[in-house]
């Protein structure tokens, strides 16, 4: 029972592990003891991006917080910032690769935006998951039924299976690997099951 959360939770550890990674990255050009990776900073951006948009935050919409609205409208208020917080997510990202495009074109002058830039964008989304974690799936633990996470957990399995015959999970899995391989540990340990 509730595969759906595991999962949710197995997602959250890797994002978690990029937006590490990219804070590892930027302390090790800040204080000298590597160069800038551009080719890893892109592979880091292209996998929050495309992870988040593609996989994640769509399961969660759909066979989380719709579900989790219905039973109940104690969780309104919370799902509607989730929500926006998802809209903006992107937007964030789409700011981020623009600093990354500065920092690579305009070289060591811009490293402060692009830094700054870093640092914003994984304190937004470590608390986004945050909140999700303490306030979203505590209330959905709470008022989920049995025959609710049944119904939850088969929707996520549909999810997977209806994914056009790419298995969309297992190429996220080898992109991590090969990030993690441009990341020196502790950077790179994260879960990817």
């Amino acid at each position: 029972m509730k595969q759906a959360l595991d999962a949710i939770r197995n997602e959250h550890r890797n994002l978690a592990v990029m937006l590490h990674a990219m804070r590892h990255l930027v302390e090790r050009v800040r204080d000298g003891s590597r160069a800038p990776d551009f080719g890893a900073f892109r592979a880091m951006l292209y996998y929050l991006d495309a992870y988040s948009e593609r996989l994640h935050h769509p399961k969660e919409d759909e066979f989380l917080f719709q579900p989790l609205r219905a039973r109940s409208g104690d969780a309104d208020a919370i799902i509607d910032d989730l929500g926006q917080e998802h809209a903006r997510g992107a937007a964030a990202i789409r700011s981020l690769e623009q600093a990354l495009l500065r920092y690579e074109a305009g070289g060591e002058r811009e490293f402060v935006a692009f830094a700054t830039a870093v640092e914003g964008f994984c304190d937004f989304y470590s608390e986004h998951m945050h909140k999700e974690e303490t306030l979203v799936i505590p209330l959905a633990e709470k008022l989920f039924t049995d025959e609710d996470w049944g119904r939850i957990d088969a929707a996520f399995a549909a999810n997977r299976d209806a994914q056009g015959g790419v298995d969309e999970d297992q190429e996220f899995r080898r992109l991590f690997s090969r990030i993690a391989n441009l990341v020196p540990a502790p950077a790179a340990e994260g879960s990817q099951e």
